[in-house]
């Protein structure tokens, strides 16, 4: 039964299905969506504490020490057959091969750099396997080639002389048997596999009518990504190679058959984007049918990019989260990274370079294509948001972000996992593993050898309501919220608002509960489950007088509030409580028109004292 009380109004959020949305003003909102969110994910319907991250710990060996200390260049994914896989990093112009325990919790690292000229300043490397093969690129050197099963001596150092992988410029992409390298605008395929000469050989070229390259368009730049795309009920499953430049992107098709090269004038070439191009190979992502890229106004979609062509409406679908990649420097854009994993494409976003280390990121927008789906229907993607990866550390204990050097995933044991390469507090390297929700609560680091948990801090800003009433002036009296799947001891709650359109948050309430927690204990039978708190009541908000507008923070026509977490919890409902208002029935006509300066803390966003 509602509350009854005369002049009593009630506004709020339940479900949150449509995500962050920081592309319209919080006032036009639908109350399915958030202003913002951070280490939130709405899978499910309702905001609630993101996946956990774990490190990963390496054994200790001189090759660890050395790769940990190095500045990070690049990683990727090393299949060696379908019982062993690795993880590659290239760090201060060596390489190493990470490989899983077999038990314990450990990560050996070796050093397979060998004799191969690997540059040491190059900021990020390109690295992609051709069936048994692990090429590198670094764009000055001839290109690394690895391989654990192939006969010889690895790694090796390509030979022009040779006809083998020339140098490319970076991006190379791997289908239909054929290796593909980009120099600058132009691209080369090696010869198909299966054939008298092998993938690495790069002879077939000549067998074009004219010999040489294939080349993009004048005009278009250098080729920045190449990515085949997905053909499905077809024999290969791989579709035509996309080549992207910063300004478009291309398809090609060339028959996979050398013997139908000599009759062939040319590539099947055709341009599908301008203006819209891709800025990282990286970033660039196949997704569920669909190729996803870093463009230089946003996050943009193969598909919808190709559909929208013709219209206005032809706009990046990243307009949501503006508030975070507004902050890309489009300098570093070709360093961003991208991947699909367990169904949400994750980005690296918010640059912070320095000079010693490079570039790296302060965080991921995330993009989540299965939000709720079932035989009953599927609701469309939504963002849920900017995640961070945040730990306490040193002594006294001090919250301390990593910024993120690169994305990297792979297969183990028949499971995808996915590692985050990060910069920690001593500009050294780490390796965080993003883990599957419900795997864990919280965050997992190593001290010592010993498993410290840490709790994951959260936040959204709801919508501004106006309570059904807009330009009706109200006075915010109360607010209440409900929470469920409350677990892992103690989790902390703050509550901000503000009124109207004032830039600061006002600090309202602190308050915690306490869901007792600890692992299953089957030898006791004692299995603690996750709790639920219904109706938590935040009581009267500050009167505190605004001066720039004359009138107290708890008056005014629209409110939106800001609720932050720390630990596990999911937020099932919000409401404002307000009351009805008498105004003036005629307005004073003298408006203040002295002047007058608000500021906002940079970190908090909340009100400052200086406000006048």
């Amino acid at each position: 039964m509602a509350i009854l009380e005369k002049g009593r109004m009630s506004d709020g959020v339940m479900a949150l299905a449509g995500g962050m949305d920081s592309g319209r003003s919080p006032a036009l909102l639908p109350k399915t969506q958030v202003a913002y969110a951070q280490n939130v994910t709405f899978r499910g319907g309702y905001a609630k504490t993101r996946p956990s991250f774990e490190r990963i710990p390496l054994a200790t060996s001189s090759a660890a020490t050395a790769m940990l200390a190095a500045k990070f260049q690049g990683s990727g994914y090393y299949e060696e057959s379908n019982t062993a896989a690795h993880m590659i990093v290239v760090a201060g112009g060596n390489v190493y091969k990470l490989t899983p325990p077999t038990s314990g919790i450990n990560w050996t690292v070796a050093d397979i750099t060998g004799g191969v000229t690997v540059s040491a300043t190059r900021e990020r490397v390109h690295m992609i396997q051709a069936d048994e093969y692990l090429i590198i690129q670094d764009g000055t050197n001839s290109p690394y080639i690895y391989s654990d099963t192939a006969s010889g001596t690895w790694p090796q150092a390509s030979s022009a002389t040779a006809n083998r992988v020339p140098v490319g410029t970076g991006p190379m992409a791997y289908g239909n048997g054929r290796l593909w390298v980009a120099q600058g605008r132009n691209f080369v395929a090696g010869d198909i596999l299966g054939g008298t000469t092998g993938i690495l050989k790069f002879t077939e070229n000549t067998l074009l009518a004219g010999g040489g390259s294939f080349t993009v368009s004048v005009g278009s730049g250098d080729i920045t990504a190449m990515r085949f795309v997905a053909a499905p009920n077809t024999a290969l499953g791989v579709g035509e190679l996309m080549v992207f430049t910063s300004d478009a992107a291309f398809s090609v098709n060339v028959p996979a058959d050398r013997n139908d090269w000599y009759a062939l004038a040319d590539p099947i070439q055709r341009v599908v984007l301008i203006n819209n191009g891709s800025s990282s190979q990286h970033s660039t992502e196949l997704v569920n049918g669909d190729c996803l890229f870093r463009s230089r106004d946003g996050i943009r979609s193969l598909i919808q990019a190709v559909r929208d062509f013709s219209q206005q409406g032809n706009t990046p679908i990243s307009r949501e989260m503006s508030r975070i990649l507004k902050y890309d420097n489009p300098a570093y854009l070709p360093h961003q990274s991208g991947v699909l994993f367990n169904n949400r494409y994750l980005l690296t976003s918010m640059d912070n370079y320095k000079s010693a280390t490079g570039v790296a990121y302060k965080g991921l927008t995330v993009l989540d294509f299965d939000l709720i789906s079932g035989l009953s229907g599927k609701a469309p993607a939504a963002y849920d948001g900017f995640w961070k990866l945040e730990v306490e550390r040193g002594s006294p204990s001090a919250l301390t972000g990593f910024d993120i050097y690169q994305l990297a995933k792979g297969r183990f044991s028949e499971v995808e996992r996915c590692f985050a390469f990060v910069r920690n507090e001593s500009e050294t390297m780490e390796i965080w593993e993003l883990k599957n929700d419900g795997d864990h609560i919280e965050d997992k680091d190593y001290s010592g050898g010993d498993a410290v948990y840490q709790k994951i801090s959260s936040e959204i800003e709801l919508p501004s309501f106006d309570f059904g009433q807009a330009g009706a002036a109200k006075e915010l009296a109360s607010a209440d919220m409900w929470v469920d799947e409350v677990s892992g001891g103690r989790v902390d709650f703050h509550c901000d608002f503000h009124p109207d359109q004032y830039p600061c948050w006002i600090d309202w309430q602190d308050w915690h509960v306490i869901a007792e927690y600890q692992a299953s204990d089957c030898e006791s039978l004692v299995d603690y489950q996750k709790q639920y708190r219904p109706r938590m009541r935040i009581g009267r908000p500050p009167q505190t007088e605004e001066p720039a507008a004359g009138k107290r923070m708890n008056y005014g026509w629209e409110f939106a509030a800001r609720v932050k977490w720390k630990g596990h919890a999911r937020l099932k409902m919000f409401r404002l409580n307000a009351l009805e208002t008498q105004e003036e029935p005629y307005a004073d006509v003298n408006i203040d028109g002295t002047a007058k300066a608000i500021a906002c803390d940079c970190l908090s966003g909340t009100n400052s004292a200086t406000n006048q």
